[in-house]
C-alpha cells in the first residue's frame, strides 16, 4: 500500500511537467446540478457542499463525513481499463475538520455499474488516513487491473473522526490516466520565473509566476513543510534544523525542485 503523505521516489532537481488524458469528468467539480457535481455519484439523502474553497478554478466538492462507517462518491460512469496498463489516480484534498477524515479508494471491477463486482485490494486504495491541517494536500497511487477488471471506481472516501460525524473533506482537481499518456514537455520558462532564496535562516521567500504548492523535504525525501502560496509570499522556516533540504515547486502543471541550506 502506498501512504498518502509519502514522497514517492527520488526528488529530481532537473525541471518538468507532465501531460496526460484525464478518464475523470468534471474534475475539478466547475458544474453543479441539483446540489451536486455533475457526473458524480453522491450517496442518497447527503447533502454536498459547492465551495468557493478550492485548490484551482471556483469550486471544489464538500463530501460530510457519516456517523458511522464511511462514505464514498465516484464519478457516475466507471472507467474502462486495460489488463497490463499501469493507472495513475491523484487529486488534492482539504481536511481541516477534526471530524472527518480521507482516504482514497480506487476499485478495479468485473463489469461497470451495479453488475460489477470488487475484484480485491489494490495499490489504489489508501493505506493512511488522512490528518487535520489548514492547507491542501495531494494524494497519488498507482497500480495495474487485478486479474477479471475490465473497469476502475476512482472513489473519494470519508470516515467519521474522534467519534463524531458531519465533518466536511473538500476535493478537487482528481485525475486518473494511464501512466503510458504522460509525456515531458519543455517548462523552461516556468523554471526560470521560479526564484527563492537558496541560503535559508528563518524565512524562505518566493518569487513566483502564480499560486504554487511548496513543499520541503529533507534530504533523504522526508515531508517536512507543505504551502499553498503566492508570489511574494514567505515561508517559515524557524523551526527546520540546520542541513540541506529539498524544495518542489508545482503550479498543477509544471513543477520544479530546488536544494536549499538552512544555517
Amino acid at each position: 500500500m502506498k501512504k498518502i503523505f509519502t514522497i514517492l521516489g527520488v526528488v529530481s532537481f532537473a525541471a518538468f511537467a507532465t501531460a496526460q488524458v484525464n478518464l475523470v469528468p468534471n474534475p475539478g467539480f466547475e458544474s453543479w446540478a441539483d446540489g451536486k457535481p455533475t457526473d458524480w455519484f453522491i450517496p442518497t439523502g447527503v447533502t454536498m457542499v459547492q465551495s468557493t474553497t478550492a485548490h484551482s478554478g471556483t469550486y471544489s466538492a464538500g463530501l460530510p463525513s457519516p456517523a458511522t462507517s464511511n462514505r464514498t462518491m465516484s464519478p457516475t460512469t466507471d472507467i474502462p481499463v486495460t489488463a497490463g496498463k499501469t493507472y495513475v489516480f491523484t487529486g488534492w484534498y482539504l481536511d481541516n475538520t477534526p471530524t472527518a477524515r480521507f482516504r482514497y479508494w480506487g476499485q478495479f471491477r468485473t463489469a461497470p455499474g451495479t453488475a460489477g463486482t470488487d475484484t480485491g485490494a489494490n495499490n489504489l486504495q489508501g493505506a493512511d488516513y488522512s490528518v487535520d491541517s489548514p492547507e491542501w494536500k495531494f494524494f497519488t497511487a498507482e497500480a495495474q487491473p487485478n486479474a477479471t477488471a475490465t473497469v476502475l471506481r476512482a472513489g473519494l472516501r470519508v470516515y467519521p473522526e474522534n467519534n463524531s460525524g458531519d465533518g466536511v473533506i473538500l476535493f478537487d482537481d482528481i485525475m486518473v490516466y494511464d501512466k503510458a499518456s504522460m509525456a515531458v514537455t519543455d517548462v523552461s520558462a516556468f523554471d526560470k520565473s521560479v526564484k527563492m532564496n537558496t541560503v535559508v535562516g528563518n524565512e524562505l521567500r518566493l518569487i513566483l509566476p502564480g499560486k504554487a504548492t511548496v513543499n520541503i523535504y529533507t534530504a533523504d525525501g522526508r515531508l517536512v513543510s507543505s504551502n499553498r502560496v503566492d508570489n511574494g509570499q514567505v515561508i517559515n522556516t524557524s523551526s527546520m534544523t540546520k542541513g540541506n533540504y529539498i524544495v518542489t515547486v508545482d503550479n498543477g502543471s509544471a513543477k520544479v525542485s530546488r536544494k536549499v541550506i538552512k544555517n
